[in-house]
């Protein structure tokens, strides 16, 4: 266990080191002290800082974890479906990949991702793990009920293989237990999301999809007692002193990439804890998920952007910024060393690590928008839903005209781009470009991709063709609405530094799916979604630019093309 930085001015990272160890912040940290953050953060403190000692409240847990597992596996019931986003979603994804066992994860609204779960032709062997600490999680509730009327469509009792993992007194657990889902895992409720993976959240859905989860729990355990220790070295203060230098000198992008096999999904999960918990009150952290140490973005990271190994730290290559950390264990010291070192950061630059402030706003706003567009569709005989519920249509809402129709893709774009539009080569690709950051600016590149990472994997592409044309400037990827349960919260309480990429896609009626009794489908839902976080990112005034595939896979590669700046038929190359 280490972890190693360099950094272009080294005594400012040993000032900074300094300074918390000599405020003893690990200490205090491990101490479950309130006033870290200071007095306005302490109320929430209070309630959010279980998960220091989580691991040592495990064992009983994965005992029944091991049980249940063996419970349906004797039913023949051998795959496991998590429904849950961001924090009930990542770790236990991250988990399961590292020991490689199968969890097929459900946290897109999409309806094409939905119906791969629920007209699988695995669905009668499948346990559906509902996981939401808030036991109101639209998109997990609404998943959950598709699941649920799929089973008894195979005259399968859905309670028998419905497990919830939700926090004491929620909506959901009340549901669960009155109902006799199959087991009903409570959660500390003194322990946030994102800090949630050494817990119910991470380890029940990997547990039951067979990973190994008593060893990540004893991983985390040997760390432990160091992370406490206010000392140089301790590996938390290492990374959290070289990220607070780095962010005071406006070096807020971190380009995150595994070298460790054992590791290639944590940067994922790293995105959601570092970005949502750091990034609010105009500060904050942005790591970057990249696919590799050679992928654009991270191998030719522009100044202000620094690097991450998770794992060993390999070649020599030297960052423009000087700023390079790396961190060696095992997974699950990894997740404690990065929970610390994350709390800490907080503590430096001044914010509140356990809130997200700005989440609530895209979904108060998705709420309006989706309630709309089903009074419009339930009120037109041409585009109404049935009096079952069904599904009504995606488009329901008026939509203002595009600022460029292309192919098979419309563009629109938020006034606060429209004078740099007019600037470029009315293209999808001159638009395209007129988006991205320029190298050494400070500013990053959001690509939001309400699509569905099943059937749209190469939409993921977008991230590594953007980064080479923009020179390693940074660009970062997220499937939406996962990422607004992530980086979301980043987008709009972090620095005004970043422009936005949504992509949507036109979704049939015969490709949509009901919501069971809620009278939309999930094409509406996530059309909603995707259409609120564009409209409250417009409102504070960042530059967004939303294009919608009107021909889901045709548009696709004509999008990607365009990105890279070639024809559809050489994007593959």
């Amino acid at each position: 266990m280490s972890a190693t930085v360099g950094f272009p001015a080294p005594e400012e990272h040993r000032a900074e080191r300094g300074r918390m160890i000599a405020e003893k912040l690990a200490s205090r940290l491990a101490a479950r002290d309130t006033g870290l953050w200071g007095p306005g953060a302490a109320r929430t403190a209070e309630h959010r800082l279980g998960w220091t000692d989580l691991h040592t409240r495990s064992a009983g847990l994965v005992e029944q974890i091991d049980s249940l597992r063996e419970e349906l596996a004797a039913e023949g019931v051998d795959r496991i479906v998590l429904a849950g986003m961001g924090g009930s979603s990542l770790g236990a994804e991250v988990i399961a990949a590292s020991h490689g066992a199968e969890l097929a994860v459900l946290d897109s609204t999409d309806p094409l991702s939905v119906r791969a779960v629920v007209e699988s032709a695995d669905l009668a062997r499948t346990a559906l793990v509902v996981g939401t600490k808030s036991g109101t999680t639209i998109e997990t509730v609404s998943a959950a009920s598709a699941y649920a009327q799929a089973l008894r469509g195979l005259d399968i009792e859905p309670t028998e293989r419905l497990i919830a993992v939700t926090d004491p007194g929620t909506t959901l657990a009340e549901q669960a237990l009155e109902e006799g889902w199959r087991r009903v895992f409570l959660a500390d409720p003194d322990v946030g999301g994102r800090f949630s993976v050494l817990g119910a959240f991470g380890l029940v859905p990997a547990g039951l999809a067979g990973a190994d989860v008593a060893q990540v729990v004893a991983e985390a355990a040997a760390v432990a007692e160091a992370l406490a220790e206010d000392r140089e070295g301790n590996p938390a203060v290492e990374l959290a002193s070289a990220l607070s230098a780095a962010h005071a000198r406006s070096i807020r992008i971190l380009a995150v990439a595994a070298t460790d096999p054992a590791l290639e999904a944590l940067p994922a999960w790293l995105e959601q804890l570092v970005a949502e918990s750091t990034g609010k009150d105009g500060a904050g952290v942005l790591p970057i998920a990249c696919e590799s140490v050679h992928a654009a973005g991270f191998a030719d990271a522009d100044a202000g952007t620094g690097i991450c190994f998770l794992g060993e730290a390999l070649g020599e290559h030297q960052p423009v910024s000087g700023v390079a950390v790396s961190c060696e264990a095992p997974l699950g010291a990894q997740f404690l060393i990065w929970e610390t070192a994350t709390a800490l950061l907080g503590a430096a630059i001044g914010v509140d690590p356990f809130d997200q402030p700005d989440v609530e706003a895209a979904k108060a706003r998705a709420r309006e928008i989706l309630a709309r567009r089903t009074q419009a569709a339930a009120g037109s005989p041409e585009t109404g839903g049935d009096a079952d519920g069904g599904a009504a249509p995606a488009e329901a809402a008026q939509e203002p005209a595009p600022f460029l129709v292309e192919g098979e893709v419309e563009v629109y774009a938020s006034v606060h781009l429209i004078d740099d539009l007019e600037l470029h080569e009315r293209t999808l690709s001159g638009l395209l470009g007129a988006i991205l950051p320029e190298r050494d600016d400070e500013r990053y590149l959001a690509v939001c991709a309400y699509l569905s990472s099943v059937h749209d994997a190469e939409a993921a592409r977008l991230r590594p063709v953007l980064a080479d044309r923009a020179d390693g400037a940074p660009v970062s990827f997220g499937w939406g609405p996962r990422y607004l349960h992530s980086t979301g919260q980043l987008h709009k309480g972090g620095p005004d530094t970043g422009s936005f990429l949504f992509v949507t896609a036109a979704i049939s009626a015969e490709d949509d799916l009901a919501v069971p009794g809620a009278g939309f489908g999930f094409g509406s839902l996530i059309s909603s979604q995707a259409a609120a976080d564009a409209d409250v990112l417009e409102g504070l005034g960042r530059r967004v630019l939303r294009v919608r595939l009107r021909e889901r896979d045709e548009g696709l590669q004509q999008l990607l093309a365009a990105a890279a700046g070639t024809s559809p038929e050489r994007v593959g190359e």
